[in-house]
């Protein structure tokens, strides 16, 4: 089974998630949650 990687273009907006309160922002990499403050993740990449 061949899995593909997300491609990824740093000038694109993609989908953020964050780890701890769940908030869900369009950018193109936040910094940080703008609710709580904690890490965000593209929600493209997998979590394993």
């Amino acid at each position: 089974m061949n899995q593909k990687d997300a491609e990824f273009d740093p000038q694109a907006e993609s989908t953020y998630e964050c780890f701890d309160c769940g908030t869900v922002v369009r950018a193109t990499a936040p910094d940080a949650c703008p609710e709580c403050g904690a890490e965000m993740r593209n929600r493209r990449t997998p979590i394993e």
